[in-house]
């Protein structure tokens, strides 16, 4: 991965992870959409846009860039409330899946989870998952920056006793804002049969808006 120092305002767009070429074709798909956007609304920021199968690449990627200059944060991946879920030698091409049996035999679990509760109860032994913890969150601006995660009911927090993904970012990021779906995600923006693979979207459904550890808004609308 060649590592990227930039001074512009920085966007961040990861996606993929997934044991299934399909699912990640579809997260590329999102992806791809969401940077379009990205590129007419922000035309001077820098935006990084990668396909990633552990969340080792993710959390070095945030932690090489300048202070304060990360504006927002897109995740798109499987996941819940516990944290997004990769694999190590996620793919997109055709013939590249593999099953959970793989996974398990193989030690491929590179998640990103919520705590390190989270992590321990997954019982990981795959050296690239990490926590929101190993995040340095002096990246992010400290102007309203923003987290969106396009993954399945990564927006709850259903066990006071452990970890939620969206709170404990936004504990974090106590300027920030992070949104997460509570319900299971879906990129048929559309409906079914009127969406297009390229247009294909998480941006839509029920979505909850986190700050400072606390919900403040839910939001139905797309976009």
């Amino acid at each position: 991965m060649v590592k990227q120092k930039i001074t512009r305002r920085v966007r961040l767009i990861f996606y993929g992870g997934a044991k299934s070429p399909k699912d990640n074709s579809a997260f590329e798909f999102a992806a791809k959409n969401i940077r379009e956007d990205y590129r007419k609304l922000y035309p001077h920021s820098n935006i990084i846009f990668i396909f990633v199968d552990s969340a080792k690449v993710i959390v070095d990627t945030i932690n090489q860039q300048q202070s304060g200059k990360i504006d927002s944060l897109d995740l798109l991946f499987h996941g819940t409330e516990r944290g997004l879920y990769m694999y190590k030698g996620a793919s997109l091409a055709p013939d590249g899946g593999f099953s959970g049996e793989d996974i398990k035999d193989n030690d491929l679990n590179a998640s990103l989870y919520a705590g390190r509760i989270r992590k321990w109860l997954g019982d990981d032994k795959c050296d690239e998952a990490r926590t929101i913890n190993d995040i340095d969150f002096t990246k992010f601006s400290s102007e309203d920056p923003i987290i969106e995660i396009h993954g399945c009911k990564s927006g709850n927090d259903t066990d006071p006793l452990t970890d939620s993904i969206t709170k404990n970012l936004s504990e974090e990021l106590p300027n920030g804002y992070v949104i997460g779906h509570t319900t299971k995600a879906n990129p048929i923006i559309n409906g079914d049969g009127k969406t297009s693979r390229k247009q294909q979207d998480y941006r839509h459904g029920q979505r909850v808006i986190w700050k400072g550890g606390k919900v403040i808004k839910m939001i139905n609308k797309k976009g």
